[in-house]
């Protein structure tokens, strides 16, 4: 369901994305007839192919006018900007039609839906190319969006969660991982199960492969967790408002005796060198050793019980009193230069001092002395139910704002993997927004400025940014889902640890349907004989999803589409009608059309260098005479090699490259277009002899999945041994079993190829590399092993690569939370293509 909100600044909003006024600058060259100094009648037009990675090309045309200069171009402002992808099946992957539909709804059919956007890019970015999305329901007030985007740049893979806090049934909370400060960290997945959310995403920055504490304050339940650091927080206040706040700490120590007071210099954070820091049982250890040469001071504090000032909780000492004036303890011990490790009693609280706050315990404490604990901050956190620390701020009033306390400020101008929170004037309305990255072929991310960007852009009157890069999570339970999944590709290749995260909460409870959302509202274009996944989503009165009773009874008007398990499947003859769904009392209709002819045929890549023998899969997308995607069939198609000794394809797509180096063409042809690819057959693979050694070891994620690797003689491919990765995935979030490995690849390869024995799994085969400088990277050698056997796979390494590479994994995934593949592979033969001049053409 798409619905569309009014977006300041005079823009407006098409489908699900808002389109800014203005326009983009582009080049023409110039034609016969134009004059020098002529303007405002030459019109601008350019049509091409755009890469949209992943293997995947869409296509975009521009109109405009402008004014001619004396080099012989023309400056034109495109006035209209015309862009569609092909039909994909999540994150630019091609459609499987193979792929068995179980339950009500499988929500990678909605990303199968050939949805087309008009855009142009937010300011600060690069011109947009293409953009596809939809819009689903996860619960009464809270919507799920997913958009493809192709830049001039790189393709952008952007997820939205859209709140709204005045739905009665909706909240939010903190998490915390393991319910401790100092931990070994948690998923954002496993702390929206645990907790009974409906969604998440990550929050504060963090101290990774250390203490793993979040680095600011935390507030969570209405219970100070820790102390804040000088970067921004989001803030729910105690009617559930939401702001971007940064805090400041204001705590001290004082002793009623005496009159002595001084700064409290943190609460269960880190120990500062002549500061004083109080712990509790929360922070999960005590204090370490001092270091040689450094004094130390810890004191032991128990509650003033009789004084009725502390009310004890489960996880935290929480005051009782507004303010924390009277937040009395009894000094219990105090111990000279010695650690002090948890656990220690509940309630109780330890002071620890380095340095001149040593000294300071030392002389003024006393064991049995009164002492009173000011837990404060500006403004005071008792104000907040739940706070979570982030940054940097990135909209302030509706303005872009250059956040001079911005953690790591050197990744500004970086592109990473980004996650952030819009928050609308009234604090009622939010958008949480993550943009995948450090994927070159799937998504490029953004920099901070074309994040903040972004969220203006969007309409945010308040945003700021949550920790990012591998960090950058979303969790959601979409319709159809049995739970709450990862929703987004995390740049490390699974789902990162993290120390604290937001959480979504719904208490709706789903009624009967009363409409049904048939298609994410998306019109269906199939090419005569094609087959698409159909998705079915019944809502209740308050918007919830829920599963529409059986049976569906699906006709179409006139009858040129049949439904039958989940698809629909186009006839022989081209036409335009509507598709129209009953169950029960509940109905929803789309519009579908049937075509003969194809105004454009694109295959993708539009080029590619293999060995011989290797396998290469394309993949093959159609569109009609409006310039829109069309879903083809799985055997579309006729495939011409030029010359024949090039290769042979063994099914549709599916190319075998001959024995011999040459270099030569595909055409492939389909309903009146044609389309051509450039291939190159070179003899220059280095033998990468990783198979024979067994020098790897098996990981799975998350902890549902199981496996093995060994090192085989049978299969063999070539005599040589093989790599079995054995796997069970098994749960509904996105699931992965890994062959970890370290095998450094030198030169400057521009592939890898291996021979893989297939098991018909279904599974997603791919692989993880680091170049010697920048972030890691992931490319695909199978979208899905339909095969048994062995079939020579290739994946093409991105340009530009820092080399040399180390290869770091080879892993199988599964994304759809319906299937729970339990399998077999069998790796051989690993080798790194190198570019080659001597190919030539015979």
């Amino acid at each position: 369901m798409t619905e569309c909100e009014p977006v300041p600044g005079g823009q407006e909003v098409l489908g699900d994305f808002a389109v800014p006024g203005g326009h983009t600058v582009g080049e023409r060259q110039r034609q016969p007839g134009d004059q020098e100094g002529d303007r405002e009648d030459q019109e601008c037009r350019y049509e091409g192919t755009i890469a949209l990675g992943n293997g995947h090309f869409g296509a975009v045309r521009r109109h405009g006018r402008g004014l001619l200069a004396g080099s012989g171009a023309a400056r034109c402002e495109f006035s209209r900007i015309e862009a569609q992808i092909p039909a994909t099946d999540g994150c630019w992957m091609a459609a499987s039609r193979r792929r068995r539909i179980l339950g009500w709804l499988v929500v990678t059919a909605l990303l199968a839906s050939a949805g087309e956007g008009l855009a142009q890019a937010p300011p600060t970015w690069p011109v947009v190319l293409a953009s596809t999305g939809f819009t689903v329901p996860v619960a009464s007030g809270i919507f799920f969006s997913h958009f493809g985007v192709t830049t001039e740049i790189g393709p952008l893979d952007i997820h939205h969660l859209r709140i709204d806090l005045d739905n009665p049934s909706v909240r939010l909370g903190v998490a915390l991982a393991h319910d401790r400060l100092m931990s070994d960290d948690e998923t954002v997945s496993s702390m929206v199960a645990r907790s009974g959310a409906i969604a998440g995403v990550n929050g504060d920055y963090f101290d990774i492969h250390d203490s793993g504490m979040p680095i600011n304050i935390l507030v969570r339940d209405g219970v100070l967790l820790r102390s804040p650091w000088r970067f921004v927080a989001l803030g729910i206040t105690r009617d559930g408002t939401v702001q971007v706040v940064r805090f400041r700490w204001t705590g001290t120590l004082s002793i009623p005796e005496t009159g002595e007071t001084r700064a409290l210099d943190a609460y269960n954070s880190g120990i500062a060198q002549d500061g004083i820091v109080a712990i509790t049982d929360v922070r999960g250890y005590g204090a370490p050793p001092p270091e040689p040469g450094a004094r130390q001071t810890v004191v032991e504090l128990s509650p003033a019980y009789e004084l009725n000032l502390y009310v004890i909780k489960p996880d935290s000492v929480t005051p009782a009193a507004p303010g924390g004036e009277n937040n009395r303890f009894f000094v219990k011990q105090v111990w000279p230069q010695q650690p002090f490790y948890a656990p220690f009693p509940k309630g109780e609280l330890i002071l620890v001092g380095r340095g001149g706050g040593a000294d300071w315990l030392s002389r003024k404490v006393a064991v049995g002395q009164q002492i009173q604990v000011s837990l404060t901050t500006d403004p005071d956190w008792r104000e907040y139910q739940g706070v979570i620390g982030g940054g940097p701020i990135l909209v302030r009033d509706g303005h872009i704002v250059d956040d001079p306390d911005a953690p790591a400020p050197q990744e500004q101008d970086r592109r990473h993997p980004v996650i952030a929170i819009g928050v609308a004037r009234d604090g009622r309305r939010l958008t949480f927004v993550e943009v995948d990255g450090r994927q070159p072929n799937f998504s490029i991310g953004l920099t901070r400025l074309e994040l903040a960007s972004y969220m203006q852009w969007l309409g945010a009157y308040q945003a700021m940014a949550f920790d990012s890069g591998g960090s950058a999570t979303i969790v959601a339970r979409l319709p159809g889902q049995p739970a709450p999944a990862v929703a987004n590709a995390p740049s490390d290749g699974r789902e990162r640890p993290v120390a604290n995260a937001l959480l979504i909460y719904s208490t709706s409870v789903p009624g009967p349907p009363i409409k049904l959302l048939v298609n994410a509202n998306q019109p269906l274009r199939l090419y005569a004989g094609a087959a698409f996944p159909l998705s079915i989503i019944g809502l209740d009165g308050q918007g919830n999803p829920v599963p529409p009773p059986e049976p569906l009874q699906v006709s179409a008007s006139p009858p040129l589409v049949v439904y039958g398990g989940g698809w629909v499947r186009a006839g022989a003859t081209a036409g335009e009608g509507v598709l129209q769904v009953q169950s029960g009392n509940a109905a929803g209709t789309t519009r579908v059309s049937v075509l003969t002819h194809l105004r454009r045929l694109v295959v993708t890549p539009e080029a590619v260098n293999l060995v011989p023998g290797a396998g290469w899969m394309f993949a093959m997308a159609g569109k009609d005479e409006e310039g829109h995607y069309v879903a083809l069939p799985d055997t579309a198609g006729a495939w011409v090699v030029t010359p024949p000794w090039l290769g042979t394809f063994s099914a549709p797509g599916a190319f075998v490259a001959g024995e011999r180096p040459a270099i030569g063409t595909i055409r492939a042809h389909l309903g009146g277009a044609f389309a051509q690819i450039r291939v190159a057959i070179v003899n220059s693979a280095k033998p990468i002899n990783q198979f024979d050694r067994g020098d790897w070891s098996f990981r799975g994620y998350p902890e549902t999945v199981t496996g093995s690797v060994a090192l085989v003689a049978t299969p063999s491919h070539a005599h040589h041994p093989s790599a079995q990765l054995v796997f069970n995935l098994d749960g509904s979030s996105n699931r992965a079993a890994y062959m970890i490995t370290h095998l450094p690849i030198g030169g400057t390869p521009t592939g890898v190829t291996m021979w893989v024995y297939g098991d018909e799994s279904g599974v997603w085969l791919r692989g993880t590399y680091e170049p010697s400088s920048g972030s890691p990277g992931s490319v695909t050698f199978a979208r899905r092993v339909t095969w048994r056997g062995w079939r020579s796979v290739t994946a093409q390494l991105p340009p530009g690569l820092a080399y040399p590479i180390t290869w770091t994994s080879f892993h199988v995934v599964e994304t759809d939370p319906t299937r729970s593949p339990h399998g077999v592979l069998y790796l051989s033969s690993l080798r790194a293509i190198y570019p080659e001049h001597g190919a030539r053409k015979r």
